[in-house]
């Protein structure tokens, strides 16, 4: 293991995708015989966390083809979530994109705060490895850059929750230089934040497990934000009989991506807007509605965090719960349902609101609409 970044090796790895020494971890470099040696001897240390340990076993799995394959649990975009092999040429395709799109350099510090077992996760450390980059770690939670109030990261990778939570606790994004935000949809409120700032440069991905992370971004700060998410290079896309996404990634998927995204494509067919997912469609006296768009509505007529859930109706079939995330002991639920019949049809008024404290989310920090269903 040695400390220099003089090595005959360095070059940009990203135009020419493959593995060479130096390897970068937590500013230590490594050759690749070093490097698995000390992955491999991280299990018998009894010091050493759980999740930093996840991290060093797949980096062995994945430079290591003979340990066995990678699998994936899919996260539901295109469908019931299900096992997924993932193709190690297709992640280091897809980990090359990132690196050239965002201009990542041999040596330039990255940081990995999302759980190794996503996809999200995986993918950063496969950008680290390919690009030569020196991969920063940081235990998955709320709060990932409370260990960096200083020094400088030129990318990282976190979900709005994280985000939300860092920001309100005064921890600081200026020290990376781009961010990459997914896994959710932004509030506007915290969109609003984002914006002002022009450290970090941020953007808004659009993934799925089957196109190996993002396949579109938005920016979303800065002179020139994006309207709507914008397609990466080699990247086509179309809508399906239902106005459902599909997407192909050259040299990535195999064929067409399926999935249970509403979409709106750009006029100039490089770009889309979304609008929410076929399954949590509501049917209301046989209008369809999409509460990803009604709640984002919501949101902003309210500025309080939502979600729009179905409950059995003998007249409807189904009607509208709205689920508010409040502090309030005693939320104004009369003046709220006011300000909603100003700006919603009738169709999208909710049958009744109820205030929670905290709206559940999943361990990817997404709202989970399934556990959502037990407060009604």
């Amino acid at each position: 293991m040695n400390n220099h970044r003089d090595n005959k090796n360095y070059r940009d790895r990203n135009e020419n995708p493959g593995f060479s020494d130096p390897f970068f971890l937590e500013g230590a470099s490594f050759n690749l015989e070093e490097l698995l040696s000390f992955c491999r001897q991280a299990v018998n240390d009894k010091n050493m966390p759980e999740w930093k340990l996840d991290v060093l076993a797949f980096m062995n799995l994945f430079l290591d083809p003979a340990t066995g394959e990678i699998e994936q649990q899919t996260s539901g975009t295109t469908g019931n979530p299900k096992k997924f092999v993932l193709n190690r040429g297709s992640m280091i395709r897809s980990a090359a994109k990132t690196n050239q799109y965002f201009g990542l350099k041999p040596g330039d510090p990255v940081l990995l705060c999302l759980p190794i077992r996503y996809i999200a996760g995986k993918m950063m450390v496969v950008r680290a490895l390919l690009g030569g980059l020196n991969l920063r770690l940081a235990e998955p939670s709320s709060r990932p850059l409370k260990a960096f109030s200083t020094g400088a990261l030129k990318f990282g990778a976190m979900v709005p929750l994280q985000v939300h939570e860092s920001l309100k606790n005064g921890d600081d994004l200026s020290v990376m230089d781009q961010l990459l935000i997914g896994g959710g949809e932004i509030h506007p409120a915290l969109k609003d934040k984002l914006i002002e700032n022009e450290r970090p440069v941020v953007f808004e991905s659009f993934a799925t497990t089957e196109t190996y992370t993002h396949f579109a971004l938005k920016r979303i700060n800065g002179k020139q934000p994006d309207i709507d998410f914008r397609l990466l290079d080699g990247v086509s896309i179309a809508r399906d009989k239902n106005g459902c996404l599909e997407v192909v990634v050259k040299g990535i998927t195999e064929g067409r991506v399926i999935t249970s995204d509403f979409v709106e494509v750009s006029s100039d067919g490089k770009g889309f807007r979304w609008l929410g997912r076929r399954d949590n469609v509501i049917n209301s006296g046989g209008i369809k509605i999409i509460p990803e768009v009604l709640e984002q509505i919501i949101r902003e007529v309210l500025g309080q965090d939502c979600l729009v859930l179905p409950q059995n109706d003998a007249r409807l079939g189904e009607s509208l719960v709205l689920v508010v995330e409040t502090r309030e002991k005693s939320p104004p639920l009369d003046r709220w349902l006011q300000l909603l019949r100003e700006k919603l049809s009738r169709f999208e008024i909710p049958a009744r609101i109820i205030p929670v404290e905290r709206i559940p989310r999943n361990t990817s920090f997404k709202p989970d609409r399934g556990e959502a269903f037990k407060l009604l």
